[in-house]
């Protein structure tokens, strides 16, 4: 009786199972859909839809141009039609152009610029005022691949932090010891103590934390008052808080693998060659698949201020076994401008071999067959998937860590066991692939790029970048991190 009962119920099981697996399925890929419809609907609304390009100026009058070293002014009417070339430019070359406002905002700087031109004295204007009109209209840019001259169209966070002394934490605070007294940390210039302290490394590779803010001022130091508190007295301390600037190194190769205390550490200088000799980079590449199975390395990003990201997915490819699936939102702009400027850089790259250099510029050429040329490739979106990972991995990194260093950081942060140690990096991944143009009149040289990017949070964090786990001063950090590994084997 029993197993014909139980029969029954097998074949029910096997029936209804599948059917609720499958509706699960269905319903969870019809979810992950209009998920990722969503966040691509959403990105298309930051890039500008080209209904012509009748107003697309000659872009090789920006490039073919012959520099003149003593050029210092330049008549008023010349400067107006570099106005001109200088929107153009940004319309048909810069993938930023839409998001910071598109034809509304940047026809009003136009109309101030020409008004500001037309204002000077006489009928001549210098470079210099020039430049300084331009860079005054222009500021609502935050974007730290955007340069006009040597001026970045970005506003930069700094970390100022100070050593003085080393606080520790308990359930009653954040505490410090002054002349072999403990005392408590109640208040930092009159507020809560806690967004001033830093979870950091002392010279033994001990946790403690420290006093520490993000500012973009332009002082050289943050004064701060600190109020504190023992079991007999309350004291006032003043302190300054300054710069942990950037750390500088020679760098002669693109990576180079050494070892400390049997540590292997990966100092990768630039995520694309020195020079045409240079090929370290494709050690960088092959070393990713020695190191799955060792338990500690320390990657030096310090002072990287990028490269190329494909050598980024092969290394990411042969350290876990995996294709990187990014989820950074992203398209490019591909126009007569963005075009003949991206051949010119290959063109004139002098750090690539020459056979990379006509493999480039024959991919930048074939976008001029692609059915959405004139106008914005289809945009790229993918759910990252996470990946085990048992290596623990401690990235330095500092100001100077920009670019493709920077998407290397955040897409290894999203594996186990990663700690980022040093500042906040630069923040430079708003846009990509950046080019130079030239003003022709006055030959004010502008970088632009023509590749847009987007977290899915949809925040520009240029200028700010990713902050660290552990805030090191970071011609400090190496040292520090090491001694860290070593206690906690």
């Amino acid at each position: 009786m029993k197993k014909k009962r139980i029969l029954p119920l097998m074949l029910v099981l096997l029936i209804v199972f599948p059917i609720l697996i499958l509706g699960l399925s269905k319903s969870y890929i019809v979810t992950h859909y209009k998920a990722m419809s969503e966040v691509k609907s959403k990105f298309q609304d930051l890039i500008y839809q080209y209904e012509s390009f009748d107003d697309e100026l000659p872009v090789e009058n920006c490039i073919n141009i012959e520099l003149k070293d003593d050029l210092t002014v330049i008549e008023k009417d010349l400067a107006l039609e570099d106005i001109e070339y200088l929107l153009s430019l940004l319309k048909y070359g810069y993938a930023g152009y839409e998001l910071f406002g598109g034809d509304e905002r940047f026809s009003r700087a136009r109309r101030n610029m020409i008004w500001s031109v037309r204002e000077e004295y006489g009928d001549v204007i210098s470079i210099d005022r020039f430049l300084e009109i331009i860079c005054s209209e222009l500021k609502f840019i935050q974007d730290a691949h955007f340069l006009i001259e040597d001026q970045k169209m970005c506003d930069f966070s700094r970390y100022f932090s100070t050593r003085v002394y080393d606080f520790y934490r308990d359930s009653n605070g954040f505490y410090t010891f002054i002349d072999d007294k403990l005392y408590y940390l109640i208040k930092v210039n009159r507020e809560s103590p806690d967004p001033y302290m830093k979870l950091s490394l002392d010279e033994d590779g001990n946790l403690i934390y420290n006093l520490g803010t993000l500012s973009d001022t332009q002082k050289v130091c943050i004064p701060l008052e600190l109020l504190l508190e023992s079991d007999e007295d309350i004291r006032k301390e003043k302190v300054s808080l300054f710069e942990y600037i950037p750390y500088y190194k020679e760098k002669p190769k693109s990576y180079n693998y050494y070892e400390i205390d049997g540590i292997p550490v990966l100092e990768v200088n630039s995520f694309c060659r020195i020079s045409p000799e240079d090929e370290s980079i494709e050690e960088f590449i092959r070393d990713s698949y020695s190191l799955r199975d060792k338990e500690n390395i320390i990657i030096d990003l310090r002072n990287n201020t990028g490269g190329s990201t494909i050598n980024i997915d092969n290394w990411y490819r042969g350290f876990t076994g995996k294709k990187l699936q990014k989820d950074i939102i992203e398209s490019g702009l591909y126009t007569d401008t963005s075009i003949a400027l991206s051949k010119n850089k290959f063109e004139n790259k002098e750090n690539e071999k020459e056979i990379v250099k006509k493999q480039c510029i024959d991919v930048i050429a074939s976008y001029e067959e692609k059915r959405f040329f004139p106008g914005w490739s289809p945009i790229v979106y993918r759910e990252f998937k996470p990946i085990e990972n048992d290596v623990n991995i401690y990235i330095l990194v500092d100001k100077s860590t920009a670019s493709a260093a920077e998407f290397f950081a955040y897409y290894l942060r999203k594996l186990d066991n990663v700690l980022l140690i040093g500042t906040n990096t630069n923040g430079c991944t708003l846009t990509g692939n950046c080019s130079t143009a030239y003003l022709p009149n006055s030959q004010i040289k502008l970088h632009l790029s023509h590749k847009l990017y987007m977290n899915k949070s949809f925040e520009n964090t240029d200028g700010i970048g990713l902050l660290p786990d552990l805030w090191v001063k970071p011609s400090l950090a190496l040292e520090r991190i090491v001694k860290y590994i070593n206690k906690n084997k």
